[in-house]
């Protein structure tokens, strides 16, 4: 089996603690992982923060659209209540706060994914875009070993492109094309290293998924390989060990699972990864 399956963890450690929480990253860090996936928005204050909403009512007792909220307005809400009574107190992260946290960890990738976009806030979300980046940067977490950069705009796969010519920026989007946004007026593929194949995408948490069957045919798999694209997996919570199997065989590299622990046992029994 391929030594370069990965497994990541969705929004730290969601299945036991309250998603893109602090203490989510921390427990998903005591796992066997290759990295981290987490999501960002930009306050009214240009501030970045770290939820995957663009408002705060899912996952917080918060009322408001991050982009029109202060970061002092939004770390008023409480964001691990609703998650459960014991995790009371939790703040809504700043990414400053998480790329601290990663930095005492060099062998786990950071999966940032942009959640401004253009094609909603216009130039708004390219401002998002360029501090989330200098972020990353005055961090150390930078550079194809350390950062994946995913977006569902097509419009910041462009940017990302034509303004960092010849940066070491690895760049993950999604198929089927027809759910970027944007991508009726700019293709994504071009720009991209790496795509996350649904199939049959459905909304789950305000994303795209595929509760049923994640697994599309395998020629999917083969034309991103041979375009020189990573293809990748979402498996949420799904522990079904038939479609991991199927999902090796056509050749998905990466996996992202809301329960990585389950995940990943399941990836080690197949022999696609070693447990550390």
């Amino acid at each position: 089996m391929s030594k370069n399956i990965t497994l990541a963890a969705h929004r730290g450690y969601r299945q036991k603690f309250p998603e893109n929480t602090m203490i989510a990253f921390r427990e998903a860090l005591k796992l066997d992982i290759d990295s981290i996936e987490m999501d960002v928005h930009m306050t009214a204050d240009y501030k970045m923060i770290v939820m995957h909403d663009g408002a705060l009512e899912r996952t917080t007792t918060g009322k408001g659209k991050t982009c029109m909220l202060t970061l002092e307005e939004i770390r008023k809400a409480d964001a691990g209540i609703k998650f459960g009574e014991q995790f009371a107190g939790e703040k809504v992260p700043t990414l400053e706060e998480f790329l601290e946290l990663m930095q005492s960890r060099p062998d786990v990738k950071v999966l940032l994914e942009l959640k401004d976009y253009p094609e909603e806030l216009g130039d708004f979300a390219y401002a998002s875009c360029e501090n989330a980046l200098s972020l990353c940067k005055k961090y150390g977490i930078w550079g194809k070993d350390r950062l994946v950069v995913i977006t569902f705009s097509s419009a910041i796969c462009a940017w990302i492109r034509k303004k960092h010519v010849g940066e070491d920026i690895v760049l993950h989007g999604f198929y089927p094309k027809k759910i970027m946004k944007g991508s009726d007026k700019e293709d994504p593929y071009p720009y991209l290293d790496e795509v996350c194949i649904f199939n049959k995408p459905s909304e789950l948490d305000g994303r795209p998924a595929a509760p049923t069957t994640p697994v599309v045919e395998k020629q999917i798999f083969d034309n991103f390989r041979i375009m020189g694209i990573r293809p990748c997996v979402y498996f949420s919570w799904n522990t079904n060990e038939a479609d991991y199997k199927l999902a090796l065989e056509y050749g998905a590299e990466g996996f992202t699972c809301d329960d990585a622990y389950e995940c990943g046992k399941i990836l080690d029994k197949l022999g696609a990864r070693k447990l550390k």
